[in-house]
């Protein structure tokens, strides 16, 4: 008989995949692990109760509970991101359930309540803690290097990833002198930040994947992972723009393709010893403009192919790891 398991989390990756969490909610149902049958339950982001389970991406039960749930007999639970609420707090304690969460301690993660614990960052060291980064596709994100035609940044279009920076001097500074457009990859995820973006979009020399400014919250404006792979693979630059992340995935997707990463931010959920060689830029704090630091970048033919370094984080790698992890403790 097919085991069953159960991830948990308030990023719903369907039916499109709008953020990094999305996509590693998406990554594990579809591939981490093979030998489980995976349902998801995408829960409320107040209260995280039960909102709609899913099936191989497509909805199985729209009016879910507790008592409809634990029949599927579920070998455990992973909740990606947590808050300790009335529906959590019972589903825990009816299955064997881990965590995954940017860093641990957590205020929203109560320490003692999961099996164990997956985390970009520890403050101290414990043998049910898993030190584990993002995790991208390795069969989507690969080298397969194409004409280096464009610069590319990747996000959802919201302040927390700072576009406007971006846009707002590129074509004197990057596409006059060095002939290369700007692609931005994403939807709208903050209306009125989008318009103040979408001023400097005027698809020569910045170019934006939503092709219907009047449709700005359609699903076709967010690009599927074999889309933003395809677009590494023909990217000059990738640039980060964002003044903080705990795990870029979408940078790490970026690099597995052998693209040059530009970043100028606190990229706190990775070692700094190991990032440092395969991007150029910031990693510990925002300094100066991310727009300076690209022109920086091809003035001084800066070409860094961390593909080699980025498989530490792919699927491939990291599946037999988290599945002894859980395994130990089931």
């Amino acid at each position: 008989m097919t085991k069953r398991a159960l991830l948990v989390s308030t990023a719903n990756p369907y039916p499109v995949v709008r953020d990094g969490c999305q996509r590693l909610v998406d990554d594990y149902v579809d591939a981490m692990f093979p030998s489980h049958e995976l349902y998801f339950l995408h829960v409320a982001t107040d209260d995280w109760s039960p909102l709609t389970l899913f099936h191989e991406g497509r909805p199985a039960d729209t009016n879910v509970d507790l008592d409809r749930l634990l029949p599927y007999d579920f070998e455990f639970v992973m909740f990606v991101g947590f808050k300790d609420r009335d529906f959590t707090r019972r589903l825990t304690s009816q299955r064997p359930s881990f965590c995954y969460t940017d860093r641990f301690p957590h205020p929203d993660v109560p320490a003692g309540m999961f099996r164990g614990i997956l985390s970009h960052r520890s403050a101290g060291r414990d043998e049910d803690i898993l030190l584990v980064g993002g995790s991208f596709d390795e069969t989507v994100f690969f080298r397969d290097r194409k004409d280096e035609e464009l610069v590319l940044a990747v996000g959802r279009i919201h302040p927390d990833k700072n576009q406007l920076e971006l846009v707002t001097r590129y074509r004197e500074t990057i596409f006059e002198p060095y002939g290369l457009p700007l692609y931005l990859a994403g939807g709208v995820a903050d209306l009125s930040y989008y318009r103040e973006v979408q001023r400097f979009v005027d698809g020569i020399g910045v170019i934006s994947s939503i092709v219907d400014a009047s449709q700005p919250f359609a699903d076709a404006n967010w690009c599927t992972a074999r889309q933003i792979a395809e677009l590494c693979n023909r990217a000059r630059l990738y640039v980060s723009a964002s003044a903080k992340e705990s795990f870029s995935l979408a940078m790490i997707e970026a690099i597995a393709c052998g693209t040059t990463c530009v970043v100028n931010g606190d990229y706190w959920g990775f070692a700094e010893s190991q990032l440092r060689p395969n991007v150029y830029g910031n990693i510990t704090a925002k300094r100066g403009s991310v727009v300076e630091l690209a022109a920086e970048a091809l003035r001084d033919e800066v070409r860094i192919d961390g593909s080699e370094w980025a498989r530490r984080y792919s699927l491939r790698e990291l599946r037999e790891t988290v599945l002894r992890f859980i395994d130990e403790r089931i």
